[in-house]
């Protein structure tokens, strides 16, 4: 029997059977209606927050994966003591300038953070805040710096108010500051103490100033930074009245050791292959990739997310980055191709040479997939083994590349757990109205469109609509979004 386009939703699975060039996916029990993804997470549930630092300035801002945060926090400005700020030009730094403009790209939130744990802040926070004067000086002059460089708010990071005149006072600061940004519609936010030896000077009526805390559980430990540890900071902060959804579990992408010095994850792992796998190497105490799924999993669970002190000290490597494993956690019921196919969806390609670690040209990441078509009809095609819930997603999105010839003629179908879905044209629904030659363009289809209501979705096809062969092209970034 010859290969043909499943018109009308025709089962794709049994004209793939018949077809002797067609190989089919493994076969398994049949899917449950309206399995539930493996993580159903809230609307405040999916932050991931990585501070970026200023002083790296060999570091390439393109190597930062701002597609897998959700907030990028850069750095420090700090302040001085008269509320003038010192660390960063009031305009112009141009690195600060690409930051923000590279979060943007990507839909993600840049934030500038003032302070840091290397200042004194004894002589610059403190006497800062005590002063009316000088405290209006500061506000004043952080609307100014976020407008400047189109920032999308302020970070906070005041280690630590330490008396009670620090806690009434700071308390004064983050109230100006919650005026000042959000009625500009700017976020706030700080990072605090893990627990109450310094958290105790956060007073209560800060919680209603922030859209978050990052609780640095973490800070203070000089060996393993322990599940345990984050567990009883979220049972310190949550007993203190913080909601869920103004809270963000800090996790670090560093070691320690016994002497109190501290090793990037990156080099940790570059000096031990296997140190990913664990959370103890030569000395060195961190979180490997399987307890940083679980912290990760705990801020789901407790929290409205992650953040990361800081996000250069990962390793880029496809497996074991940590930010990576963030990443698969929060977006396993979404994310369908993202450096490499996630959890449960599998390659099921037919009539199609497909690689899934393209390294060029890639839109976002270090990989992407490459597709040609060798067969009229050919498929490239990922399948979910368990269903991904469509309960609050409402489009398919992902970016594809012409390659070296573009217009390639591509069609779109979904299924689900009660069959093939309707078939649906690329061109009607991306960017500028057709595959281009040399650039990346968006697509993005409402699911609605696509067939998909209520039941899980099992299979994604993106199938040649010409009818013959077609000439390499490249996709990245499939989701599914809100």
């Amino acid at each position: 029997m010859r290969c043909y386009k499943p018109f009308l939703a025709v089962a794709l699975l049994a004209t793939l059977a018949a077809c002797a060039d067609a190989p089919t996916g493994p076969s398994g029990p049949a899917l449950e209606p309206g399995a539930p993804p493996r993580w159903v997470m809230n609307a405040t549930s999916s932050r991931v927050v990585g501070y970026l630092p200023n002083w790296y300035p060999s570091l390439s801002l393109d190597s930062v994966r701002y597609n897998k945060m959700t907030h990028v926090i850069y750095a420090f400005v700090d302040t001085r003591s008269n509320g003038s700020l010192t660390g960063i030009a009031m305009s112009g730094d141009t690195r600060l300038s690409a930051v923000v403009q590279k979060a943007h790209a990507a839909g993600t939130k840049a934030l500038i953070s003032v302070g840091g744990g290397g200042n004194n802040h004894d002589t610059t926070f403190a006497p800062m805040a005590a002063s009316p004067a000088a405290r209006s000086a500061f506000v004043s002059n952080m609307v100014t710096f976020v407008n400047n460089y189109g920032l999308d708010g302020v970070d906070i990071d005041w280690e630590f108010p330490n008396d009670s005149v620090d806690a009434a006072n700071f308390a004064v600061l983050m109230s100006d500051l919650d005026t000042a940004m959000h009625s500009r519609g700017k976020l706030l936010t700080a990072a605090v103490a893990a627990n109450g030896w310094f958290g105790k000077h956060i007073k209560s009526s800060v919680f209603n100033n922030v859209d978050f805390l990052v609780l640095m559980a973490y800070d203070g430990e000089t060996t393993t930074p322990a599940y345990s540890h984050a567990v009883a900071s979220l049972d310190y902060w949550s007993g203190r009245g913080l909601p869920q959804s103004r809270t963000v579990l800090g996790v670090q992408f560093y070691g320690n050791n016994s002497s109190g010095n501290q090793k990037s994850y990156r080099h940790i792992v570059r000096d031990d292959a296997t140190a990913p796998t664990k959370d103890v190497s030569n000395g060195w105490y961190y979180n490997g990739v399987s307890t940083m799924k679980q912290k990760t999993t705990l801020s789901l669970q407790r929290a409205s997310g992650i953040g990361i002190w800081e996000v250069t000290q990962d390793t880029s490597a496809a497996g074991i980055s940590l930010l990576g494993a963030i990443h698969e956690v929060m977006n396993t019921a979404k994310v369908v191709y993202d450096d490499a196919l996630t959890t449960g969806w599998a390659n099921w390609s037919w009539g199609t040479t497909v690689s899934f670690a393209n390294t060029s040209p890639v839109f976002m990441g270090s990989k992407s997939i490459s597709a040609a078509y060798t067969a009229a009809w050919g498929g490239l095609y990922a399948h979910h083994n368990t269903g991904v819930s469509p309960s609050g997603l409402t489009k398919l999105e992902f970016y594809v590349h012409g390659g070296s010839a573009g217009g390639q003629q591509l069609i779109v179908q979904l299924g689900d757990t009660g069959g093939w879905r309707a078939l649906v044209p690329v061109n009607s629904y991306i960017a500028g109205g057709s595959v281009a030659a040399g650039t990346w363009r968006k697509v993005s289809m409402p699911l609605s469109t696509l067939g998909i209501t209520s039941l899980a979705i099992t299979d994604l096809v993106i199938q040649d609509n010409s009818g013959g062969a077609q000439p390499t092209f490249y996709v990245d970034q499939i989701q599914f979004l809100p």
